[in-house]
């Protein structure tokens, strides 16, 4: 009983580790034959004018993101 719990265990890691191995190597090629290309990317329109910052300020259960422009970088 116990090997045949562990090697279903084994089994089921084995099969989740392949199935996100798959999935990382679609994000990197255009073209994949067992996955889909990852569509759900944000392509860059135009690139700010601006360079900008990112602060974050964290309270109990919170995290605010702001983003500020750095003076003088322009």
């Amino acid at each position: 009983m116990t090997t045949w719990f562990h090697s279903t265990i084994l089994a089921t890691s084995l099969a989740a580790c392949v199935a996100v191995g798959i999935a990382s190597a679609s994000i990197y090629s255009k073209v994949a034959e067992d996955a889909a290309p990852k569509a759900d990317r944000l392509p860059v329109i135009a690139d700010a004018d601006t360079a900008y910052r990112t602060i974050e300020t964290r309270m109990d259960g919170i995290s605010v993101l702001t983003r500020m422009p750095v003076p003088g970088v322009n």
